[in-house]
């Protein structure tokens, strides 16, 4: 296989969306999705070929409705996009599912793009999911070191991919970016130095965030409107109105406390919360304002909205 440094996994999935897919092409992205890798497909002028994929009870990527859909003789699906662990959920996929959906990719003839860019962050201690990564001539997968290893803005990220593939994503490499800064190149080889050690024992330290969160959430909400918490950073609560991006809206303007609508991601009436990068006494404090917040909009629901 062949490996292709980036600036950051963002233009690491927009190259690979210019290589892959045609104008008559269609791609799949499961909703909840990242919605940055909507909007790569969109830029590109597949606005109209985008099919959103069915998750199961578990907000798993479905494999059976995956299997269905590249079944039918008009499809023209010619690639399949997955998380793992998920931005937005924070769900892991368990190495069984993501065996099985490689399976029904490599069957019909379909790209499988896997963005590994949360890989460091599981709870496997805790009974979760550990990563795992896929790999054949049908699959791409994409990495980051802006997450385990803080480098936002230094951007860089690499792809993983089989050779057939190398001339086409030279073409997009050579004309978006070229390569990441040399710096930033540099930074990333310390930063694989320190190695998976030295990016788990800091994310065991979010574990406390995260029970934060959702001890925030749930008593706001109630039990089962929470989702994720078995990979990545995020959380997804169910809202008791469907308006997401007003809530939103008003959380940030009332209660001083920013979340994500679920509506960017395919999932209208949820919204994604971070509970990362705050040290454990400030994401308390954010924590009890969402807390607030919900609260009172579970107690006067769209009412609460009119402030």
């Amino acid at each position: 296989g062949c490996v292709m440094v980036t600036a950051g996994a963002n233009q690491a999935y927009a190259n690979v969306v210019v290589a892959l897919l045609d104008a008559e092409d269609e791609a799949v992205l499961f909703a909840p999705f990242y919605f940055n890798h909507r909007m790569a497909i969109q830029m590109t002028g597949g606005a109209d070929r985008m099919v959103l994929g069915a998750c199961d009870q578990e907000y798993l990527p479905d494999a059976e409705w995956l299997q269905k859909r590249l079944s039918e003789q008009a499809s023209r699906i010619k690639m399949v996009t997955i998380v793992n662990p998920c931005n937005p959920t924070g769900v892991a996929i368990p190495a069984a599912r993501l065996q099985q959906l490689s399976a029904v990719c490599a069957k019909h003839d379909v790209w499988l793009v896997v963005d590994n860019t949360y890989e460091y962050f599981t709870y496997e201690d805790e009974g979760h999911p550990p990563h795992e990564c896929v790999s054949g001539d049908h699959v791409v997968n994409i990495f980051s070191f802006s997450k385990g290893y803080g480098m936002m803005g230094w951007r860089v990220g690499y792809l993983a991919y089989p050779q057939r593939l190398q001339g086409e994503l030279m073409k997009v490499q050579d004309t978006i970016a070229i390569c990441p800064s040399v710096a930033s190149q540099k930074a990333a080889l310390s930063a694989l130095s320190a190695g998976r050690p030295w990016v788990k024992e800091r994310v065991r330290g979010l574990s406390e965030n995260r029970r934060i969160v959702i001890g925030a959430l749930e008593a706001a909400l109630g039990k089962g409107s929470v989702l994720g918490g078995s990979g990545a950073i995020y959380l997804m609560a169910r809202l008791p109105v469907e308006d997401d991006f007003r809530v939103v809206v008003w959380l940030t303007d009332k209660h001083r406390v920013c979340v994500i609508p679920g509506s960017a991601c395919g999932a209208p009436g949820m919204v994604r919360v971070c509970y990362a990068n705050l040290e454990v006494e400030r994401c308390r404090e954010a924590a009890e304002r969402l807390r607030r917040g919900l609260a009172e909009l579970r107690e006067r629901g769209v009412d609460a909205l009119q402030e």
